[in-house]
């Protein structure tokens, strides 16, 4: 009985062909090599699929950095180096800028680079990121005037090439067209390079906490909180906007690389919960741990004081 059996688990070990008769010696070959190809093709192609899955997340992961500096000084420096560079290898680049404090030092750079020959703008093309609503032009407090008065007025930028945010108007319905109009500008020409500054609570320009996450070029109504801040710019609280024209999350998201300059010891928190990948509407910069291009931020030390290390990927 046992040798019967011992029969019967050796013929179910030999393959049949097609007729159900056992394979010859050649077609057995043939056979086990066919199997053992199949085999070594699953096991190729699993590995190499996980490794391009590894290669895509480190790639990903290299795409966002943080970078440290001692001073605010060296911030305005290598940002300015970094664009002077992007424009050298993209001459008809379209950058975003924005306004504040926290930038124009970039700017100094930048105008500076050009009076010595090291940069033409010539060809570049210019987009703003925010504006405040019901100023005009030459209105020394308009995002208009201050960029150009600061930057653009300096360079060899074409007027044919500067796309920034109308600020004039008298009603809502005005900031509203205004605001509407600029992001068809925007999606017609979507941004290569945009700076971003910083502000309190994770906050990028107007885009507070209260931001839409889906949304375009808005309008924003100011908190008391920002146009008691702005008072003395004006001299009258009467005189500060209520509205402000912004892009929106998904602008943001349009552009191919972006720039965000982080400086003071109020910005540590939210550096730290950027970094740490977390995504939260409570601190609307953390958005950009969902940004599938490359992200950089340049921090001074207080800002990064919560973070060791002075390199380091997202």
């Amino acid at each position: 009985m046992e040798e019967i059996n011992k029969n019967q688990k050796e013929q179910e070990l030999i393959d049949l062909d097609e007729e159900g008769k056992p394979l010859s010696i050649e077609s057995e070959i043939k056979h086990i090599s066919s199997k053992n190809l199949k085999q070594n093709l699953i096991i190729f192609f699993t590995i190499l699929f996980l490794y391009l899955i590894n290669k895509m997340f480190i790639s990903a992961k290299r795409r966002k950095v943080f970078l440290k500096f001692k001073t605010s000084e060296d911030i305005y420096y290598n940002v300015s180096e970094v664009i002077t560079n992007f424009i050298r290898h993209n001459p008809n680049a379209r950058i975003g800028l924005s306004y504040g404090e926290s930038i124009e030092g970039v700017y100094k750079h930048l105008v500076d680079k050009y009076e010595k020959g090291e940069i033409s703008f010539k060809n570049v093309s210019f987009y703003s990121f925010d504006g405040l609503c019901g100023l005009k032009k030459d209105n020394n407090q308009s995002y208009f005037y201050a960029i150009n008065n600061t930057f653009l007025s300096k360079i060899d930028v074409q007027k044919k090439n500067i796309f920034l945010i109308n600020e004039g108007g008298y009603m809502l319905f005005d900031y509203e067209n205004n605001a509407e109009e600029y992001d068809d500008i925007l999606r017609e020409n979507p941004i290569d390079l945009q700076i971003l500054i910083m502000g309190e609570n994770g906050n990028i320009g107007f885009l507070d906490q209260d931001t839409d996450y889906d949304s375009y070029s808005h309008i924003v109504k100011l908190s008391p909180e920002i146009r008691k801040k702005m008072e003395k710019k004006f001299i009258l609280l009467e005189k500060v906007p209520i509205y402000a024209i912004t892009q929106g999350i998904k602008n943001i998201f349009d552009a191919k690389q972006i720039i965000v300059i982080s400086i003071g010891k109020d910005k540590a928190k939210d550096i730290k919960i950027l970094l740490n990948g977390v995504f939260t509407q409570k601190s609307p910069i953390t958005a950009l741990n969902k940004h599938s291009g490359k992200v950089t931020v340049y921090s001074d030390e207080e800002a990064g004081s919560l973070i060791n290390e002075t390199n380091k990927n997202f």
